[in-house]
Protein backbone atom coordinates (compact mmCIF):
# COMPACT_ATOMS: atom_id res chain seq x y z
CA UNK A 1 0.00 0.00 0.00
CA UNK A 2 2.75 2.54 0.52
CA UNK A 3 3.42 1.86 -3.59
CA UNK A 4 0.32 3.42 -4.43
CA UNK A 5 1.27 7.72 -3.13
CA UNK A 6 4.56 6.79 -5.72
CA UNK A 7 3.07 5.93 -8.44
CA UNK A 8 0.23 8.36 -8.31
CA UNK A 9 3.23 11.06 -7.91
CA UNK A 10 4.75 9.11 -11.30
CA UNK A 11 1.36 9.42 -13.44
CA UNK A 12 0.62 13.32 -12.25
CA UNK A 13 4.38 14.00 -13.10
CA UNK A 14 4.53 12.30 -16.18
CA UNK A 15 1.21 13.67 -17.69
CA UNK A 16 2.35 17.59 -16.69
CA UNK A 17 4.85 16.28 -18.89
CA UNK A 18 3.30 14.98 -21.62
CA UNK A 19 1.26 18.64 -21.42
CA UNK A 20 3.81 20.35 -21.48
CA UNK A 21 5.40 18.83 -24.49
CA UNK A 22 1.83 18.89 -26.61
CA UNK A 23 1.45 22.59 -25.81
CA UNK A 24 4.97 22.81 -26.88
CA UNK A 25 4.40 20.93 -30.34
CA UNK A 26 1.18 22.70 -30.95
CA UNK A 27 2.85 25.79 -30.50
CA UNK A 28 5.56 24.91 -33.22
CA UNK A 29 3.63 23.51 -35.56
CA UNK A 30 1.59 26.81 -35.56
CA UNK A 31 4.81 29.31 -36.07
CA UNK A 32 5.95 27.02 -38.73
CA UNK A 33 2.74 26.95 -41.07
CA UNK A 34 2.70 30.79 -40.32
CA UNK A 35 6.09 31.01 -41.57
CA UNK A 36 5.72 28.23 -44.29
CA UNK A 37 5.31 28.93 -48.16
CA UNK A 38 3.43 31.94 -49.31
CA UNK A 39 0.16 30.62 -51.32
CA UNK A 40 0.73 30.60 -54.73
CA UNK A 41 -0.68 33.35 -56.96
CA UNK A 42 -2.59 33.41 -59.97
CA UNK A 43 -1.10 33.97 -63.37
CA UNK A 44 -1.45 37.27 -64.35
CA UNK A 45 -3.19 36.39 -68.08
CA UNK A 46 -5.91 38.66 -70.09
CA UNK A 47 -9.64 36.36 -69.30
CA UNK A 48 -10.05 33.81 -70.18
CA UNK A 49 -12.48 31.62 -72.89
CA UNK A 50 -14.85 28.70 -71.82
CA UNK A 51 -15.98 27.78 -75.54
CA UNK A 52 -19.35 26.04 -75.46
CA UNK A 53 -21.50 25.31 -78.46
CA UNK A 54 -24.19 27.55 -79.92
CA UNK A 55 -26.91 27.82 -77.69
CA UNK A 56 -25.54 26.24 -74.07
CA UNK A 57 -26.97 28.22 -71.54
CA UNK A 58 -25.22 28.62 -68.11
CA UNK A 59 -28.03 28.14 -65.42
CA UNK A 60 -26.23 27.55 -62.04
CA UNK A 61 -22.17 27.88 -61.31
CA UNK A 62 -20.83 26.13 -57.57
CA UNK A 63 -17.04 26.27 -56.43
CA UNK A 64 -16.04 23.15 -55.61
CA UNK A 65 -12.28 23.90 -54.19
CA UNK A 66 -9.87 24.51 -57.31
CA UNK A 67 -13.00 23.63 -60.03
CA UNK A 68 -16.09 24.68 -61.13
CA UNK A 69 -19.39 22.82 -61.37
CA UNK A 70 -21.60 24.24 -64.49
CA UNK A 71 -24.97 23.00 -64.60
CA UNK A 72 -26.58 24.11 -68.01
CA UNK A 73 -29.01 23.73 -70.62
CA UNK A 74 -27.95 22.90 -74.00
CA UNK A 75 -29.70 23.96 -77.47
CA UNK A 76 -32.20 20.71 -77.49
CA UNK A 77 -33.34 21.33 -73.73
CA UNK A 78 -31.00 18.60 -72.37
CA UNK A 79 -29.21 19.43 -69.21
CA UNK A 80 -25.48 19.20 -68.26
CA UNK A 81 -23.02 19.14 -65.78
CA UNK A 82 -19.76 20.49 -66.53
CA UNK A 83 -16.63 20.36 -64.47
CA UNK A 84 -13.78 23.47 -65.02
CA UNK A 85 -10.70 24.36 -64.17
CA UNK A 86 -11.37 28.12 -63.90
CA UNK A 87 -7.65 28.91 -64.08
CA UNK A 88 -6.72 27.26 -67.18
CA UNK A 89 -10.75 27.47 -68.57
CA UNK A 90 -10.25 23.83 -69.65
CA UNK A 91 -13.55 21.90 -69.78
CA UNK A 92 -12.41 18.81 -67.00
CA UNK A 93 -14.88 16.22 -67.64
CA UNK A 94 -19.02 17.03 -68.92
CA UNK A 95 -21.70 14.73 -67.63
CA UNK A 96 -25.09 14.61 -69.73
CA UNK A 97 -28.60 14.30 -67.92
CA UNK A 98 -31.31 12.71 -69.44
CA UNK A 99 -34.45 10.96 -68.29
CA UNK A 100 -35.04 7.26 -68.02
CA UNK A 101 -37.05 6.07 -71.14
Amino acid sequence: MDNIPTVLKAFVIGGGILLVAGTVLLVALLVLRAVGDPPASLPEAGPLLLQMPAGVRIEQVVPNGRRLILLGIDGAGRQFLAVVDPLTGERISLLQIRPEE
